[in-house]
């Protein structure tokens, strides 16, 4: 018998499980391109009570991610007052993150594992939901698939805002299905305060007003259970009445939601906020350069999320989503409640991505996995045929043999159908793949091949001279450190080995007129984490005129 046992333990080990993963990517990985600067942000912020630096993302994940490094350790904040009084975030960051007293890495560490706290958090709730909807069996599926995705556990393991936005909004809409079930004033509360603090963690969790007013509004309208209404002891059953209810909660949601900006900001008001806005308002309408299916794009392309989802999903994770919606009515089955509050927000975020021009990654659609998750745990209800227990089986090892063995890559992850994550560079970019995530390992390998020197053309802000890696300069996007090295390759070396990120393979920065395209042409020696390719140009001529080109093309006098 499956007993509540059973099941608590089944919980605490895919807590265990996706924990673990997590540890394991927090220590392979070195800093990705936002990092720093998030950091260094939300440090600020407690510091100096200043909120300057990175206005483009709302200040409490930041805080929270930097609190215990400010509790803790006392870091001393003295910024350079140049990059300070120019709002300069990449700059102060990587002063603040490799010029304190404490080493970078342990400062990542520090302030990625509150990150990770919160996806474990988000990990329960998805049990819990899918527990609170279809019982035991379901709530052990749904944990299985989000322990096990590549997406979520790679976002929970890094000082950015995406996991906690997606754990604010998905909390929003639990805490609001429990109250069209159970209409009482502390759930309509606990609604509103998660709706603000999702606010405050990342600015799209604006798509969280128009989400419950669909949800209030398609509920009013085909719902044949509980409607939306305010929790008094006298409800007329009238349809006048009942959408002035509608609305009011939508107010009482949106009165408590604004509560929660001015403290965020120390209670400095809602201009920081508005301000803020107002920069990914214009971000989002002017676009931002982008690689996908090998074509470059600058205000986004209609099929770009719909496809990153479709291929950095785990195959068996989309089956096991597809064979949900199909068996909609064997086992329990899907009920048009259920259907509005899994399906409206997952279709409210694919719609407001494909609109924006904003193509840089599935972390902008992050917040569709945990209701997919819960909506896929149904399945533990179906009472299938022997051959269609074994398809369920399957499907679930297929999905933790995918994900486990490209551990702790998981940020690359790709899955089979478009040949994994060696094939990814060729369908998508930068912090899909490659976000400067992989100098430790460019660092080991040259250890391992005893390389003096290399050619490094680096996509990131991280100062690969931290890793103790000597290099060449090789056009970049980001800034790598400042003033730029001034080591050469010898003309004598052995061997000249060019190491490159895939974001500057892609020539996603200079689509106009591509500098590495000759690349494409040779096969890399290795892959250091599947975002920085290695070839060797030794007794490659034609390749080394071509990488002459690229320091002419770019103004910079220096020869190979």
């Amino acid at each position: 018998m499956y007993t509540s046992k059973v099941a608590l333990l089944g919980a605490f080990v895919f807590l265990l499980v996706f924990v673990a993963q997590g540890i394991f990517f927090i220590r392979a990985n070195s800093q990705t391109i936002d990092e720093a600067a998030h950091l260094a942000a939300g440090y600020s912020y407690l510091a100096t009570r200043d909120f300057r630096l990175n206005p483009e993302h709302p200040p409490l994940i930041k805080e929270l991610l930097a609190l215990p490094l400010f509790l803790g350790y006392g870091v001393p904040f003295h910024p350079d007052p140049q990059h300070w009084n120019k709002g300069d975030s990449y700059a102060v960051g990587r002063d603040f993150l490799y010029k304190s007293m404490l080493p970078a890495d342990r400062m990542l560490t520090v302030s990625r594992l509150p990150n990770l706290f919160l996806g474990g958090v988000l990990l329960a709730l998805i049990g819990w939901w899918a527990y609170r909807l279809w019982g035991r069996h379901a709530a052990t599926l749904a944990m299985f698939l989000a322990s096990l995705e590549p997406n979520l556990i790679a976002h929970s393991s890094l000082v950015t805002t995406d996991m906690g936005v997606t754990l604010f909004i998905f909390l929003t809409i639990y805490l609001f299905w429990e109250y069209v079930n159970l209409p009482i004033w502390r759930l309509l509360t606990g609604s509103g305060i998660s709706t603000g603090m999702a606010l405050v963690s990342k600015f799209s969790a604006i798509l969280l007003i128009p989400m419950i007013a669909l949800i209030v509004a398609v509920s009013l309208l085909i719902r044949s259970g509980p409607h939306v209404l305010l929790p008094l002891e006298n409800n007329r059953n009238q349809p006048r009445h009942k959408f002035l209810h509608a609305a009011l909660v939508i107010a009482f949601i949106a009165f408590f939601a604004s509560l929660a900006i001015s403290p965020a900001y120390f209670f400095q008001g809602f201009s920081y906020w508005l301000h803020g806005f107002e920069k990914v308002l214009t971000h989002a309408q002017e676009g931002h350069p982008s690689f996908f299916l090998g074509k470059h794009y600058y205000e986004g392309e209609i099929g770009y999320f719909p496809v990153a989802f479709f291929i950095k999903t785990p195959i068996g994770t989309l089956a096991l989503i597809f064979a949900s919606l199909v068996l909609y009515k064997f086992g329990k089955p899907l009920d048009t409640g259920q259907a509005i509050f899994l399906m409206l927000p997952v279709i409210v975020f694919f719609a407001a991505a494909i609109a924006a021009k904003i193509d840089i990654g599935i972390r902008h659609i992050l917040p569709v996995y945990p209701f997919l998750f819960v909506l896929a745990s149904r399945l533990a209800t179906v009472h299938f045929c022997r051959w269609g227990a074994r398809l369920m089986v399957a499907a679930l090892v297929l999905t933790a043999i995918s994900s486990l063995r490209i551990a702790p890559h998981q940020l690359a992850y790709f899955n089979e159908f478009v040949g994994g994550p060696e094939q990814g560079y060729r369908y998508l970019g930068d912090s899909n793949l490659d976000w400067g995530q992989d100098l430790k390992g460019v660092k080991a390998y040259m250890e391992k091949e005893r390389l003096p020197i290399i050619y490094f053309s680096y996509f990131g802000t991280a100062p690969p001279s931290y890793y103790g890696i000597r290099y060449q300069y090789v056009l970049n996007t980001g800034a790598v450190e400042l003033p730029l090295p001034t080591d050469k390759m010898p003309a004598t070396a052995q061997r000249k080995i060019l190491a490159i990120s895939v974001y500057n393979l892609q020539d996603v920065s200079t689509a106009y007129d591509p500098l590495f395209r000759w690349l494409w042409t040779r096969q890399p020696i290795a892959k250091i984490g599947y975002s920085i390719f290695i070839y060797d140009l030794t007794d490659d001529q034609d390749g080394l005129a071509k990488l002459e080109e690229a320091y002419v093309k770019a103004g910079i006098e220096r020869t190979p």
